[in-house]
């Protein structure tokens, strides 16, 4: 009897031993997978990230270029500096007698000095004291209701500049009524096309909130 009650004994304690070593197996195995999944899913949920990061990132970088992204008719200026307020600016160009026939350009709340205005790159002239730089930007007329208003960027696109020649006095119903006498002031400053052109377009930017100036 105590023979049997040995084996039996015995018999009991490796079938829980297998039993336990089985059951940890099963755990192991199932760990093993539930941590794989983990991993795969983090893996993805990572790509997603940055993917979508990258593509915030692109899109932030973006820079319009002139020629390329930019509607509206190009011109190009001759800038001296940008400020955040009329007198600063104001008190910028005093100070340099250079800047006399330069003009005051406010976009979206910004404040530059620009001493000419052309429609071909090749035609900017830059100062030396204070330095000037070129700024490419387009000028869009698309919300302009009044149609003198709003062929205005194409008469200063002319590359002839018929229209910007303020010596004939005759009259154009296609321009605004002001026209010859806003002309005949940028006469007075200086017989540069390039500079009358910037005079004109000033005072009528200043005027007409519809058109649009984009960099």
């Amino acid at each position: 009897m105590k023979i049997v009650s040995q084996v039996m004994k015995k018999q009991i304690f490796r079938a829980m031993f297998i039993g336990g070593v089985v059951g940890l197996f099963g755990v192991a195995i199932f760990l093993g997978v539930l941590q794989a999944s983990t991993q795969f899913s983090l893996k993805n949920n990572g790509s997603d990230i940055a993917s979508s990061s990258n593509n915030k990132n692109t899109d932030a970088e973006t820079i319009p270029t002139a020629g390329g992204t930019m509607d509206g008719t190009m011109f190009f200026a001759s800038q001296a500096g940008v400020y955040s307020n009329y007198e600063s600016a104001s008190s910028f160009v005093s100070e340099h007698p250079s800047l006399k026939e330069s003009a005051i350009v406010e976009v979206d709340g910004k404040f530059y000095v620009w001493t000419s205005m052309v429609t071909d790159e090749s035609q900017l002239v830059f100062l030396k004291d204070p330095p000037t730089f070129k700024k490419a930007f387009s000028v869009s007329s698309d919300s302009c209701k009044e149609a003198t208003i709003a062929e205005l960027p194409s008469v200063l696109a002319d590359k002839k500049a018929t229209k910007l020649n303020f010596k004939d006095n005759s009259k154009d119903s296609t321009l605004p009524v002001d026209w010859q006498s806003i002309g005949a002031a940028a006469s007075s400053i200086s017989n540069d096309i390039s500079i009358i052109r910037l005079h004109v377009f000033a005072h009528y930017k200043s005027k007409n909130t519809c058109l649009q100036v984009k960099f």
